[in-house]
């Protein structure tokens, strides 16, 4: 849920982010028409959208003006929570700047947004508030609703200098569109500080996951090695003689603890992994083609017997040698043969093992007949967690990161894992890995 938070987050800031630069665009283009006017836009836009932080943003905000005087402004911002904050005053005179922080503090001291904006036209302060701030002259006052999307997120309250006139209806329209450009700059921080506090959300969640699913799994293994080493036991007959029918039922127990063993170590590797295969260690070196396909085959005989299963081994060339781990391959194969049992057709079908020498590459194809897969699906299958649908075949088990797992190490073997899929008619997975570089004698 954090990441799909996250993820929309993102998304929707990098909208913002595209609509601002070709906003930007036009105020530069307003700048070139407008003259002085769409120059001051264009600099206040600049000055807004240097940075995204929120606090840099804040601080870009208060020191906005109009081109008038000493002209300068009080900003409120209504806060995530509903309260009211009102930044620092920045006034443009640093002479002037602790008596405009007084006039600030003293003015509308605990406003609601309501207040402020009661009246969105300009006016004078009253006597009243003139003597409270110690007689500092103002001349005249302008509130401006900081809106965006519909919400208002503040007010921004311009403020001149005394004796000045009232103000122009074009500066009245240029306080609006300030006020709009500050309204988006602030906007567009929140938003990226919203989306940087999810991604650290959903990174806390991830490494907790991972971290349940490494333990889980540690803690099931226990228990499933103690199973196979006590059919062992009975199997040697140190219990007691062990009939032809217990002996197949201890077999099945076998064959069942290891596929438990197998669905355990794939989510363990996962967890380990965590998407980033460079993190696991590989030791390179030849691999003959030919010898892992054999190796592959006597090791899943019996599953596919089970299932009544015709497992075809094409021989591969002498010198078809890949540069790989062979461990990380035979792990890749196994997966891909026993995808292929699960998924392919039962009774009577058909999967095939050949390879495809190429000069760069050596191509292992792992060819099935079974129902295939939709043409939408062949990417989504090699996502975490993601099966097929039970209508689609027996659903025999598995926890969905047979798949995900074996394309991370291929590539991480410099390599790919590909599918191919005609639906109704069967699958091909092809793994391709580099072949390896023989010494000129």
């Amino acid at each position: 849920m954090v990441d799909y938070l996250w993820e929309n987050r993102q998304r929707a800031l990098a909208e913002r982010l595209l609509l601002r630069v070709l906003r930007e665009q036009d105020t530069a283009e307003t700048a070139l028409e407008d003259g002085a006017r769409g120059r001051f836009v264009a600099s206040v836009s600049r000055d807004l959208a240097e940075s995204l932080d929120e606090a840099e943003t804040r601080a870009a905000v208060a020191r906005c003006a109009l081109p008038r005087g000493d002209s300068w402004c009080i900003v409120d911002i209504i806060e995530l929570d509903g309260g009211l904050r009102r930044l620092a005053i920045a006034h443009p005179d640093p002479s002037r700047q602790a008596v405009a922080q007084e006039f600030a503090d003293r003015w509308l001291t605990t406003p609601g947004i309501e207040q402020l904006l009661a009246s969105d036209a300009e006016r004078r302060p009253t006597p009243a508030e003139v003597d409270e701030t110690g007689g500092f002259g103002s001349g005249r006052i302008l509130p401006v609703p900081l809106a965006v999307r519909g919400a208002v997120l503040g007010a921004i309250t311009f403020v001149t200098s005394e004796n000045e006139p009232p103000f122009s209806p074009d500066e009245r329209a240029l306080a609006s569109d300030i006020a709009h450009l500050c309204a988006l700059a602030l906007d567009n921080a929140r938003l990226y500080s919203e989306a940087q506090l999810l991604r650290k959300l959903a990174d806390v969640a991830n490494r907790a996951k991972s971290t349940f699913l490494s333990t889980m799994s540690h803690e099931l293994m226990t228990p499933l090695n103690a199973i196979g080493g006590y059919v062992t036991l009975m199997e040697m007959g140190l219990r007691g003689p062990v009939t032809a029918e217990q002996r197949g039922d201890l077999a099945r127990i076998r064959q069942n603890q290891a596929h438990l063993l197998t669905l355990i170590s794939e989510v363990l590797a996962h967890a380990q992994n965590e998407g980033k295969p460079g993190r696991l260690e590989y030791r390179f070196g030849e691999v003959s083609v030919d010898a892992m396909l054999r190796e592959v085959v006597a090791m899943l005989q019996a599953a596919v017997d089970e299932r009544h299963i015709t497992l075809a081994r094409a021989a591969a060339p002498d010198d078809a040698m890949v540069w790989a781990d062979a461990v990380r391959m035979r792990q890749i194969l196994l997966n891909l043969v026993m995808n292929a049992v699960k998924y392919g057709k039962q009774d009577d079908g058909r999967i095939t093992l050949e390879a495809a020498p190429a000069r760069e590459t050596i191509a292992i194809h792992v060819t099935d007949d079974g129902e295939g897969i939709p043409e939408e699906k062949l990417e989504a299958i090699f996502d975490p967690f993601v099966q097929l649908p039970k209508g689609l075949s027996d659903a025999r088990g598995g926890v969905g990161l047979g798949l995900a797992i074996s394309r991370d190490l291929a590539r991480a073997m410099n390599g790919d894992l590909t599918v191919s899929s005609v639906f109704g008619r069967g699958s091909r997975f092809t793994l391709e890995l580099p072949r390896a570089r023989r010494p000129r004698t």
